[in-house]
């Protein structure tokens, strides 16, 4: 890295972190994407970030929400559990100022990644259980009771019924769980999820933080249209342009000869699910897989 890029580099890091002392994640991954499209490679940002971190004595961000990924993933992996304790000291761990440093990480985001972590990797929170086990037991039973009372009276046929119309019902009902009809409120969260993502993707939160991304909003958008009925070639476009932007960021990497880097926004391209062919092609490219004889 020449002297005219250091300096730009630390100068960008000073004035993001010099009035609160925090890096918060989007802004981190603007300064690695400016700082790779410079040229600079990851290892070398990576070394000035924490450089620039440690003379403001301010923190990451990201470095602490995966401190905070990990302590949960230590205290649920085996027993799918979260205790009181275990959640305070995973916590405290995080939000606490540590030695050297002004801050620690913003409470509320510490509190949500928790609350999501467990959704996606189901863990219980003990806050949690004792407040909804007997409800959600008692709940559960009598939905089992009525959806098996609804199964049995809708698909037995009559007495009176000959095997042709017998045969028409299980017709119809396969045809039926094939067809998926969006109604009002599907396309309205359809709408809404691609004005999300369009959002994201101007602030350059494209798969980073997961649950706040253009593409947690493209996911959200293909459980509830699969088949791409509504709005599906813009969804398509996105994706694209996504894979698009990581295509990019990885040429340039390899251009400074840092493959590590242009693997790791590669494999981001990947989390879309578009255009396979198009990034095994540039992998190939690049080096990084081996050509096929």
């Amino acid at each position: 890295m020449n002297q005219s890029d250091l300096d730009w580099l630390k100068n960008r890091v000073a004035a993001a972190v010099d009035d609160d002392f925090y890096l918060d994640r989007g802004e981190e991954r603007r300064i690695k994407e400016e700082s790779a499209a410079r040229g600079i490679v990851s290892r070398e940002i990576e070394l000035v970030i924490r450089e620039q971190l440690d003379e403001y004595s301010a923190v990451s961000e990201r470095a602490l929400v995966e401190e905070l990924d990990r302590l949960l993933h230590q205290f649920t992996d085996n027993d799918k559990k979260l205790d009181q304790k275990e959640e305070r000291l995973a916590l405290s761990k995080v939000v606490n100022v540590a030695s050297g440093k002004r801050v620690g990480l913003d409470p509320r985001l510490a509190e949500e990644y928790v609350t999501s972590f467990c959704k996606a990797n189901g863990a219980s929170r003990s806050t949690d259980t004792k407040k909804w086990l007997g409800s959600q037991m008692g709940l559960a039973l009598v939905a089992v009771a009525i959806v098996g009372a609804v199964i049995f009276f809708a698909t037995r046929p009559s007495k009176d019924a000959t095997p042709s119309a017998v045969a028409k019902i299980n017709e119809s009902r396969s045809v039926d769980t094939k067809a998926i009809k969006l109604n009002e409120n599907d396309r309205s969260e359809i709408d809404d999820q691609l004005r999300r993502a369009s959002l994201y993707i101007e602030k350059a939160q494209y798969t980073d933080p997961p649950e706040s991304s253009a593409k947690a909003s493209l996911d959200q958008i293909r459980q509830v249209d699969p088949e791409g009925q509504y709005r599906g070639e813009e969804v398509k476009g996105l994706a694209s342009k996504i894979v698009d932007h990581y295509i990019k960021l990885a040429e340039k990497s390899a251009a400074s000869n840092d493959l590590g880097a242009a693997a790791k926004w590669l494999a981001r391209a990947k989390l879309l699910n578009r255009d396979r062919e198009v990034i095994l092609e540039k992998e190939r490219a690049l080096g990084l897989v081996k050509a096929e004889r």
